[in-house]
Parts: C-alpha cells; structure tokens; sequence
C-alpha cells in the first residue's frame, strides 16, 4: 500500500506540534483521551510519520505519554505539576523583573492599556492572550536571554492551566486587580512591591485552581 500523499496545504513540520499543543491547551484534545492518530491526521491534511514526530516531542514537553499498544494519550491536568512548576516560574518572573532595571518605567503606558483591554475580554482565549501579552510585556526590557527562555519554556507547561484559569471571569477580575497594583507599584518606583505582588499573583491563581481541579 502506497503511503498517504499530502496535500500541497499540509502543514510543514514545524507547525505540526504549535497545532497539535493549541488544540491541548483549547480542550479540543481534552485532559486524558486517547489520540486517534488516522483521524487527527486527516482533520489536518498531513501523513501519520510527522504527525507522530509531532507527538513525541510534546511528549518529551510533558503534554502527552504514550503507552505500548494504546498510542498518545493527552496528559491529565496535574495538581502536583502546578505545584512544581508554578513557583518556579513566579521566582523566574521576580527575577527577570528585578533585573528589568529603571527600562521597565517606559512600560506603564502599555501595561494599563493591556491590563483594561483584560478586564473587557469576553473570551477565555482572548484573555489568555492578552494576559501573557501583561507578563512578556512587564519583563520585555530585561536583558538575561537564557533567564527569558527559561521564562518562556515554563509559560507553555503552564499554558492550559492558565486557560482553564481565564475561563473563569471572576478570577479574571482579581488577576486585572492585581496587575494594576504592580502598575502602581512601578509608577511608585517600588520594584521590590511589585515584585511581592507578582509573586502573589501567580500564587493565588495556582491556589484557585487547584481547588477547581479539587486539589486545595
């Protein structure tokens, strides 16, 4: 049998795993089902061999496992993951906003126009969107690349929590809250206090969904 052609609007390999991960984050591909492979290949118009590559190196990423026998199944949401990862990313967070320097002041502006355009979002993608715009926005002046990349490699792990997160608008609420007094905070020349309230807006977010995934 000759092996599935692919169209000429198949998507390259590179774009497979953003694709792949974008549905995991959206709940398209939900917390614990299998993969059907066949059926995911053919929704997006590619063979099984890149899709499968696709597959492993999100599950070297830790957003899929696979079993002998029973292909790719999507990884659970995890309280422990939270656990781990979420004051690791805080603590990186406060570091690389301490290391922003006087630049971070040139940001106040932009931060605000972000945190309203926040508060009036309607979706739980549009706020995820503009939430991680808040954040790269805030540490977008410091100047450690590696301190960054690590930064940005913790924010995909933590990715479909914060979806989940954003779906949810009263928590959505105190999330704006607390950016505006990290905006204050700055506009008062106080890093160390913003630093402080960074780190609880993170933490409170992780504490509120782990009661929504009935982990407290």
């Amino acid at each position: 049998m000759k092996p599935q052609a692919e169209s000429k609007d198949a998507p390259i390999r590179a774009d497979l795993r953003r694709i792949v991960l974008d549905r995991i984050v959206r709940g398209e591909l939900a917390p614990g089902t299998r993969i059907k492979e066949s059926r995911l290949a053919e929704e997006l118009g590619t063979s099984r061999t890149p899709l499968r590559e696709a597959l492993i190196n999100l599950e070297q990423e830790g957003f899929v496992r696979s079993e002998l026998a029973h292909g790719f199944t999507v990884e659970p949401l995890s309280g422990r993951e939270m656990r781990e990862t979420y004051p690791i990313l805080w603590t990186l967070e406060v570091l690389a906003l301490r290391s922003s320097g006087n630049a971070v002041y040139a940001l106040l502006t932009e931060l605000s126009t972000i945190n309203t355009a926040l508060a009036n979002a309607l979706e739980a993608e549009e706020r995820l969107r503009l939430d991680t715009q808040w954040h790269e926005t805030l540490l977008s002046r410091c100047p450690n690349r590696r301190l960054n990349g690590l930064i940005s490699s913790l924010r995909a792990v933590v990715r479909r929590y914060e979806h989940l997160f954003m779906s949810d608008a009263e928590i959505v609420v105190e999330s704006v809250r607390q950016h505006q007094q990290i905006i204050e905070a700055l506009q008062a020349r106080n890093v160390e206090s913003a630093a402080h309230i960074l780190t609880e807006n993170w933490r409170v977010g992780m504490e509120l969904l782990l009661i929504r995934l009935g982990e407290p």
